[in-house]
């Protein structure tokens, strides 16, 4: 089995550009809008819905951009995802002030890494 991509939700087109293009290096590969009648039909919400996919040669990620300013509620779902420099991406994240939780492993110089974009989708990075 393969992952085709990834769905998350954003407020703004350019919050998800500064996570997924600035941050995390994904080309934007295209931009599409579906339907309101193939949203309901999908999610049960009557709404057009602007979706911009991006990716590189590992994953694709469908970005919901929502024009709405409040954060996700949901606390615990997350992607997780292998980066080859956590150091390097944990210095960019917080240039671009998205949050970063670090957190020390028991009995390990390891940390557990996550970061939270704007909207709040949460990434594990191994």
């Amino acid at each position: 089995m393969k992952i085709d991509h990834i769905a998350v939700s954003s407020n703004t087109e350019g919050d998800s550009d500064r996570f997924f293009i600035e941050l995390l290096e994904m080309k934007k590969e295209r931009t599409f809008v579906v339907s309101d009648d193939l949203m309901e039909q999908f999610f049960g919400v009557r709404k057009e819905q602007k979706i911009v996919r991006y990716g590189n040669d590992e994953v694709s990620v469908e970005s919901f951009i929502i024009d709405d300013n409040n954060p996700t509620i949901d606390k615990f779902t997350h992607t997780c995802l292998i980066i080859e420099n956590r150091e390097n991406l944990i210095e960019k994240a917080k240039q671009l002030n998205f949050e970063v939780i670090k957190v020390p492993r028991k009995n390990s110089d390891s940390f557990y890494l996550f970061l939270k974009d704007s909207y709040g989708n949460l990434f594990e990075i191994k």
